[in-house]
């Protein structure tokens, strides 16, 4: 039986256990590779005030690391300025 076929006889249980499991280990093995990175990064003793000071925002793993979103006045601004492109495309 190959691995695929396998997955196809699986209960929808038994896949979703396996995805957590799966997602599991790979955001461990992101943290290991985070961890190295941050050590790389800090290593060269580069200047201190024009670095990142924490690994979480070094490199984002979790959704809620991850709070630098676009605001709305830049969302706005943004499809302002694409309609103006869309317009100037349309017009040639």
């Amino acid at each position: 039986m190959s691995d695929l076929e396998a997955v196809y006889d699986m209960t929808w249980a038994e896949f979703q256990i396996r995805l957590f499991a799966y997602k599991r280990q790979d955001k461990y093995d992101w943290l290991k590779l985070r961890e190295l990175m941050w050590i790389t990064y800090i290593a060269p003793h580069q200047d201190p005030k024009k670095m990142v000071k924490r690994k979480e925002k070094f490199l984002p793993l979790n959704e809620k690391d991850n709070s630098s979103g676009v605001s709305e006045d830049a969302k706005a601004i943004f499809m302002k300025e694409f309609e103006k492109y869309q317009n100037a495309i349309q017009n040639k």
